[in-house]
């Protein structure tokens, strides 16, 4: 008895606390994914409603992980970011808000139908803005620390139950004026929440305030201490969903049991689902990928920290899970992806890893080793049996100085041949510009620490484009190699073996010069994470007589590999204490 309380106690910290993170773009299912979670009976499909999707090996891992996580089920609590942002909504006044959401739209807006709707409406009906102001002045109000012994928790979790009507109810109504008034009008109190900490109609005119970046997150993050304290510590949470990067890093830094899930559904099945279900227009979707992927907003210098961007709360993610919507009404993928990884959040190390994540895993620990500023990826070339050829990163050719070894200092002052090529040591034009940046670093140096001890790296790229606006986004003029590209010369440069019908797999998808370069080699598959913002899919790769097979990467990568799939103890041991 006493060994199997201590395996009990050994995987208890795993299923006291687990904090989920959802981020996709919009119609991916995020909103779904939390539905299923929050389930108190949630059925999960049998093995062989899935052979479409698993198949070897993984049929019986995903048998193993079913019957563990439909024995130990638990609903998790649903955090949704809208709720809270309808809390911050909910503290303006109505000319405030009728201010707000016109400016939120470059559409054109029914004013006396939009007063009609707040006047009427769920704005002006619900009890939250009269009786539950002080508690919803709490959650947004940082000046003080949350005092979690005065607050009542019953009332808390009824006046989020509250809020989650009232922005059901707001949204149908805002959708009314305009469809797809909502998604703009909470995507812009986002867009002013992360400026400057509350919301206000041209809050892109006012000064940014740092610590804005995270004031949506603490809200969030009293929430959760909220929902702890009311289950004496043990909570499952789900937020729906985490669209910020910086977001994301403020629960990473804090919570060693927080896993960011990206859910990604094919654009061509997101896409008609958004339109058909929700009668958005082919503009309109465009409209909102751009914003999510971190585009518009030109002339915001801090739109890389206030935006929302989905692209790379993806490549950031933990856990990548597939989300096929052709069937609108079938998540049976889903269900069997979210049993898998819950399973192995409350018992690390039931199964074992497949053969994707073991491959991305390589080409994810291999990216470590690049050196450009701008973005790592790594690359991993194997055979049809995912036997790994060669791998490669993105970065200089060997034999070059890597770009993050190099600084402004070194090019302007050093004169060093093997460090700085010809043209960087003599083109007046270029070397006018690093000297006008490096003077930009030396004058904050001179008032400010951030940058003493740093190297000043630059981006070669960046300067050489910026001398002619037509030259903007030219890829020739990058000194680094492609991944991709680089794993495919490492097979020529030691004789590897060839590898038609073998795999390439990258933690970024291929651009179109190397999607030229795998359909040239007769790769089969192609398996990325995030989908590549150009042509190489529509222009390359689906044309021809044996075009590459494009797959979306779906399982746990970087820490959360080790962290899902690393035994506790050896399971033989684990059930030879169990049986004592």
């Amino acid at each position: 008895m006493k060994t199997q309380k201590f395996v009990s106690e050994l995987f208890l910290e795993n299923g006291q606390f687990i904090l989920v993170g959802l981020t996709g773009r919009t119609g991916s299912g995020c909103t779904t994914a939390a539905g299923i979670l929050e389930s108190n009976e949630t059925v999960f499909p049998d093995v062989d409603k899935l052979t479409d999707f698993y198949s070897g090996l993984d049929l019986q891992r995903y048998k193993i992980v079913k019957d563990f996580t439909e024995s130990h089920w638990e609903a998790f609590y649903s955090i949704k970011v809208s709720d809270l942002l309808s809390v911050y909504l909910l503290a303006m006044s109505h000319d405030e808000l009728v201010q707000f959401i016109i400016s939120s739209t470059t559409d054109s807006i029914d004013k006396d139908k939009l007063n009609k709707i707040l006047n009427d409406g769920a704005f002006s009906r619900t009890q939250l803005r009269k009786k539950k102001a002080k508690i919803l002045r709490e959650l947004i109000d940082h000046s003080q620390e949350l005092d979690l012994d005065y607050l009542d928790v019953t009332n808390i979790r009824k006046t989020l139950h509250l809020v989650r009507f009232f922005t059901n109810k707001f949204k149908k109504e805002l959708n009314e004026i305009n469809t797809g008034l909502y998604v703009s009008t909470y995507q812009a109190a986002g867009k002013s929440i992360r400026r400057i900490g509350e919301i206000k109609t041209k809050f892109d005119t006012e000064e940014f305030r740092p610590k804005s970046v995270f004031h949506l997150p603490e809200t969030i993050n009293r929430v959760i201490k909220l929902i702890r304290k009311s289950q004496n510590g043990k909570a499952l949470v789900v937020i729906d969903a985490i669209r910020n990067p910086y977001e994301a890093k403020f629960f990473k830094d804090r919570y060693a049991a927080f896993h960011l899930v990206s859910i990604n559904a094919p654009d061509e099945h997101r896409k008609k689902y958004l339109q058909k279900l929700h009668k958005f227009s082919s503009e309109r979707i465009k409209h909102i990928d751009d914003i999510e992927s971190g585009k518009g907003d030109k002339d915001n210098q801090y739109k890389h920290l206030t935006n929302p961007n989905v692209t790379k709360c993806i490549e950031i993610s933990d856990i990548h899970l597939f989300n096929p919507k052709n069937e609108f009404d079938n998540n049976n993928i889903l269900k069997a992806q979210l049993a898998w990884y819950i399973a192995l959040m409350k018992h690390p190390g039931l199964i074992t890893p497949t053969a994707m994540e073991r491959v991305m895993q390589v080409a994810y620990t291999v990216k470590l080793n690049s050196g450009c500023i701008s973005r790592q990826v790594g690359a991993v070339v194997t055979d049809n049996d995912n036997s790994i050829k060669s791998v490669g990163w993105n970065d200089v050719a060997k034999g070059q100085m890597p770009c993050s070894m190099r600084s402004l200092d070194g090019v302007i002052n050093d004169f060093d041949s093997k460090v700085y090529s010809s043209y960087e040591r003599n083109d007046a034009l270029f070397r006018k510009k690093a000297k006008g940046n490096l003077i930009k670093f030396r004058s904050i140096e001179s008032s400010s620490e951030i940058f003493k001890g740093r190297n000043l790296s630059y981006c070669f790229k960046d300067v050489h484009n910026s001398l002619d606006d037509d030259k903007k986004g030219n890829q020739v003029h990058t000194r680094a190699l492609h991944a991709e590209e680089n794993a495919f010369l490492q097979l020529a440069k030691y004789g590897g073996v060839g590898v038609q019908g073998g795999k390439l797999y990258t933690t970024a998808s291929p651009c179109e010069l190397c999607a030229k370069k795998a359909y040239q080699l007769q790769v089969a598959e192609i398996i990325f994470i995030d989908p590549y913002p150009g042509i190489a899919q529509e222009h390359i790769i689906n044309i021809g007589s044996n075009p590459p097979k494009l797959i979306q990467f779906r399982g746990a990568i970087g820490k959360s590999y080790h962290r899902l799939y690393e035994q506790i103890i050896p399971m033989k041991d684990e059930l030879d204490y169990l049986l004592m």
